[in-house]
């Protein structure tokens, strides 16, 4: 089997085809709307009065996210210990 010309063009006819094709762009009314839309999100973002002691997230970052891991790394650890004990017979038949 031989590779068809048409499914590797050569970097010629790409270019020449590249440069056939027309530029796009959006109308000027249209580009007026994203702008004035842009701005009013921008200028909406930073006029958000914000909590101080929730900057960013600072509280459940640095405080509840770590209490949480560390509460289920210690339920997990209590249940290996008592699945261990059932295992030697710690608890149960005496």
């Amino acid at each position: 089997m031989t590779p068809d010309d048409d499914d590797n063009p050569d970097e010629e006819s790409v270019l020449t085809s590249l440069a056939s094709l027309r530029s796009c762009d959006v109308s000027q009314r249209r580009a007026g709307q994203l702008r004035r839309r842009c701005h009013a999100m921008l200028q909406a973002d930073s006029s958000l009065k914000r909590v101080p002691w929730t900057v960013n997230g600072a509280l459940l970052r640095r405080h509840i996210v770590p209490a949480l891991g560390g509460a289920w790394c210690l339920a997990y650890l209590l249940e290996i210990i008592r699945c261990t004990a059932a295992i030697y017979g710690y608890f149960g038949m005496p």
